[in-house]
């Protein structure tokens, strides 16, 4: 067997334990087999092995979020990066940190913050979340709508292609030569184009003060027009998030609720400059402000960061609109999973029009609703000139959908771009999208 030929080629301590492969299994599907190198070239040359070997390679860090994504056509060797988490280069005085693909997100903030500096991303799980695995999924939170994403900030990148030849772009300084962006090209990648294995980041100084105030709001529409009328006036929201739950607090009430998150950030004048001047946007008799101590509202800016894979769900969806249809999107998501008897969490990026939703199954309701809805939102989000994309769902009903959705016009580039560096399809196959 070629997965025999390949585990005699590789150093038992290469090897990942079964416990390993029951981590990293995909809907179910456990690979045959787990590597663990513990550098480039170890790296480089396990995916040499599998390229001549003609074996289905997904890269995985901690494996928190292969529950994103389309189910493998073949499975055979998961290649985890957890083992390259070191700090290659940090230069604090330039604000640029080089870091290994398998260090956590969380850890790399906590040697950024000895220096009073962060890389300005804040996805779910940083915990668990890999710089490698943040950039091929491109992995953001709350504070995308005043920071960006991983491609704001990311300057130079090295990669390990699907045949074992390494590769580079960018540099290790803020300003570099013009030329193709390679790093760029790896952001939401999906590891369907090479395994990333070093990253270098610009990075920014951590804010001295933030706050974060909320409002209520007997509806969707209500919200939301605060919030664009908040987005055009002089005031820079650290973030703005949008929900029809109150977070850590178990029960809502019998009316119907929404509510908005404020987050403030930066120096201390700076904060208080904009919480004094939000009344002014809010106006009169408007809404009631809340203002959170630090305490709950760290714990609140977690619970919002961690809503996409936080809590028991049977389906679990990302659509993607401008600012101004979300209220809309909300509004009938909310009354349509009510007529199907299918309970629903909101949650929006209210500034950026990114609504994350959250299905449960009572006991009795049949699964087949499920794919009926999944069909129903993305005609909804059509209609509103955005798209959706389903994050997860039930297991037995992972093969009847297609999680991506339509291509759209750059689905040829795409393919080519795939043929062209991965000419064999042996890496993520049937991950991305349009079964890339």
């Amino acid at each position: 067997m070629t997965e025999s030929l390949f585990l005699n080629a590789i150093s038992p301590d290469l090897r990942g334990s079964a416990q390993d492969r029951e981590r990293f299994a995909i809907d179910g599907r456990e690979p045959q087999e787990v590597a663990c190198p513990e550098s480039v070239e170890q790296v480089a040359e396990v995916l040499r092995l599998a390229y001549e070997r003609r074996l289905a390679v997904v890269p995985v860090g901690y494996g928190a979020f292969l529950h994103l994504g389309g189910s493998p056509r073949r499975y055979d060797l998961a290649l985890s990066v957890q083992r390259l988490d070191r700090i290659v280069d940090y230069q604090p005085a330039d604000m640029t940190v080089t870091v290994e693909a398998g260090m956590t997100l969380a850890r790399l903030q906590e040697v950024l913050g000895e220096h009073g500096q962060w890389l300005p991303i804040d996805p779910p799980l940083p915990e668990q979340a890999t710089i490698g695995g943040l950039i091929a999924a491109n992995l953001s939170g709350p504070a995308r709508l005043s920071q960006g994403t991983s491609r704001d900030f990311l300057i130079g990148l090295k990669a390990v292609q699907a045949d074992g030849t390494v590769v580079k772009g960018g540099g290790r300084v803020v300003k570099n030569v013009a030329g193709y962006d390679l790093p760029k090209l790896y952001c939401g990648s999906f590891g369907t184009l090479g395994v990333i294995v070093e990253a270098t980041f610009k990075v920014h100084p951590r804010p001295e003060a933030q706050t974060v105030i909320s409002l209520l709001f007997s509806s969707a529409e209500q919200a939301m027009e605060l919030a664009l009328r908040l987005l055009g006036s002089e005031l820079q929201p650290f973030f703005l998030e949008l929900t029809n739950f109150r977070p850590l607090q178990g029960k809502e009430g019998s009316a119907p609720a929404y509510h908005l998150f404020i987050g403030f950030a930066g120096i201390v004048e700076e904060v208080a400059y904009q919480r004094a001047h939000l009344g002014e946007v809010i106006g009169d008799g408007e809404a009631t402000i809340e203002e959170w101590d630090v305490g709950r509202a760290q714990a609140l800016r977690d619970t919002l960061r961690d809503f996409p894979v936080a809590g028991a769900a049977a389906l679990r969806c990302k659509a993607s609109l401008l600012p101004t249809q979300v209220a809309p999107f909300c509004k009938d998501a909310e009354e349509e999973a009510s007529l199907r008897g299918l309970p629903v969490q909101l949650l929006a990026h209210a500034g950026n029009g990114i609504v994350y939703s959250r299905f449960l199954r009572p006991e009795g309701v049949p699964l087949e609703k499920l794919l009926s809805l999944v069909d129903w939102l993305r005609i909804l989000a059509k209609k509103l000139d955005g798209y959706m994309v389903v994050e997860a769902i039930a297991p037995v009903l992972r093969g009847r959908v297609d999680v991506w959705g339509h291509v759209g016009g750059a689905f040829p580039l795409m393919k080519r771009l795939k043929e062209t560096l991965d000419p064999r399809g042996i890496l993520n196959p049937g991950r991305f999208v349009g079964g890339i």
